[in-house]
């Protein structure tokens, strides 16, 4: 039950921010994301965080977890189209009763979960007008086509959809199907700290519900704090011909009111 990464193992905050710390250096601040999942995923020293324990033993699919590895920022490619690959900020390889799956863990302040569909396939398109060799257009087509299908009467826009839910599941199930897991538990970390906006924390559940309305037809419109819903059957291809079962889970973290003792 460890944190590695390039195969050295974590143990404090300052070994995470060196081997895996965010791109700019000024998103390593206490009560943002990045941090804070750090700290929640450490201090239990080989013990899951107790919000994420709770929701795996609230899930008749999941229970108790009687080993687990994980990496941060780790790549989880899901399509061979050139450009940056999907980082899942901690992959948590677990097994309980029922086996071997993968949990990808999302880490949330406040931040959103990107563009919408639709804006990311205008900025795509433009990016194709002026390089015809751009694949943005495809990934998109194909991410669309794996996850959620055609549109079901009452089901959601697609072009309202948040394009981080589509990148995150898809690279969490392609990665599972390639360590041959049947299930995949793409699963959102969220920290309510004095640092974020209670605006911006009901923005994102409100894109969340709209992710799983469309991804289930309408059985599933939304999920609570603390919650893990599905299985979700998604289509695959052309992205995956064995996609296994998808879940879809979020735990929450009020730090408001802690007392700081030190790193």
């Amino acid at each position: 039950m460890s944190i590695r990464k390039r195969n050295i193992e974590l143990t404090s905050l300052e070994e995470w921010f060196r081997l895996a710390g965010p791109k700019s250096p000024d998103q390593w601040v206490d009560d943002r994301s990045a941090k804070e999942v750090a700290r929640a995923w450490l201090e239990g020293k080989g013990v899951l965080p107790s919000e994420v324990n709770t929701a795996l033993n609230g899930h008749s699919a999941f229970g108790s977890v009687f080993s687990w590895h994980a990496e941060p920022e780790t790549k989880l490619p899901f399509d061979k189209v050139a450009g940056e690959t999907r980082n899942t900020d901690l992959a948590v390889h677990a097994q309980d009763a029922h086996g071997e799956y993968l949990i990808a863990v999302e880490a949330k302040a406040d931040e959103p979960f990107s563009d919408t569909i639709g804006k990311t396939l205008e900025d795509a398109l433009e990016r194709y007008l002026q390089n015809n060799k751009s694949n943005g257009i495809n990934r998109i087509q194909a991410l669309t086509q794996a996850l959620v299908g055609a549109r079901a009467t009452g089901d959601p826009p697609v072009k309202d959809l948040r394009y981080q839910l589509f990148t995150g599941c898809a690279g969490a199930l392609c990665e599972a199907n390639q360590r041959g897991y049947k299930r995949t538990l793409f699963l959102v970390h969220e920290f309510v700290t004095t640092r974020t906006v209670d605006e911006n924390h009901r923005r994102n559940a409100a894109d969340l519900d709209l992710f799983v309305h469309r991804l289930s037809h309408g059985a599933v419109k939304s999920i609570a704090s603390g919650d893990i819903q599905g299985p979700f059957n998604v289509p695959g291809a052309p992205l995956l011909s064995n996609p296994g079962i998808l879940y879809i889970g979020k735990v929450s973290r009020d730090l408001r009111n802690r007392t700081r003792t030190g790193e």
